[in-house]
């Protein structure tokens, strides 16, 4: 049994659709069903009643639903009680995420932040997670900060009152190929496929690219022959002249110079928000400094 296969039933119960719930978890809607499955089959007793629409739960799923609900609760209540005791001082913050942005973005963050207000302690959490599972972390006192993209590719219900939101930059994904290998024509008028290193999974860059490229007059041509979850492969692949990648521009600049990457076209880019979101709940001084510092730093 695992405790995100809860979650995974609340939000059906939540959507009344496994589509609709299966975006807010992060998860394609076989891999949802798949837990759902799975929970029922530990639980002895189908839960779902699959038949009516909008899905309803069972009279089982209904005598079930508040123990879930429970459990999902006081497991976060507990882990933020346990991340209270593990922290090494008053001034030790703890961030959660995205991969991409703990590579280049959080980090200079941070040296900004100490210059201005001193030294504090940070452990970053960069882990594949849900949005969900990134907010019951913040409001369990798991983490103190979430830092995340925003774009209108992805939605996700955020009750702004409990999760204060405050924009920190932005970043831009465009379509990279290698300079030396591969001649890429992302053109009306050409006819020939173009290999595609694309984004594996649910997450939040795939969706993004995925919208960009399905009003793409190339979207017929693009011949997928490399999948990866992290951008740091997918940049990886186009230097090696596997194909065009959509990446994040702070990994492309990054990228060897010895193995040089171009933009192919600024048409089929699309730029996003990076976001730091925060529990209402937590009055730790620390974070409030540090809130309240990137509130004067927009200004």
């Amino acid at each position: 049994m695992e405790l995100k296969w809860f979650e995974d039933l609340i939000a059906v119960a939540e959507k009344g659709h496994f589509a609709r719930a299966a975006e807010t978890r992060f998860l394609t809607q076989s891999a949802l069903s798949r837990r759902i499955k799975s929970l029922e089959t530990w639980i002895g007793a189908e839960l779902l009643d699959r038949t009516s629409h909008p899905i309803g739960l069972t009279p089982a799923g209904i005598e079930f639903m508040p123990t879930a609900r429970e459990i999902v609760a006081q497991a976060y209540d507990a882990r933020g009680r346990a991340a209270e005791h593990s922290r090494l001082s008053d001034k030790a913050v703890t961030i959660a995420c995205l991969h991409t942005l703990a590579l280049y973005f959080v980090p200079h963050t941070i040296a900004n932040l100490q210059q201005q207000i001193g030294s504090f302690e940070t452990s970053i959490v960069a882990e594949t997670r849900t949005i969900e599972e990134y907010l019951g972390s913040l409001q369990s006192g798991a983490a103190d900060f979430f830092v995340s993209f925003r774009h209108p590719a992805v939605q996700f219900d955020l009750d702004v009152n409990a999760f204060p939101t405050i924009a920190l930059g932005t970043e831009r994904i465009a379509p990279y190929t290698s300079t030396n290998r591969l001649s890429v024509d992302l053109g009306a008028a050409s006819r020939d496929q173009i290999p595609y290193l694309e984004f594996s999974g649910t997450s939040f860059m795939s969706r993004v690219v995925e919208s960009i490229i399905r009003k793409a007059p190339f979207s017929g041509r693009l011949r997928t022959v490399y999948r990866a979850s992290l951008a740091e492969s997918l940049c990886t692949g186009a230097q090696q002249g596997l194909g065009v990648a959509w990446l994040p521009e702070s990994i492309a600049r990054n990228a060897r110079p010895s193995h040089p990457l171009e933009c192919l076209d600024e048409n089929w880019a699309t730029e996003f928000e990076i976001v730091a979101i925060t529990s209402a709940s937590n009055t730790r001084p620390i974070v409030r400094r540090i809130w309240d510092t990137f509130g004067v730093s927009r200004q």
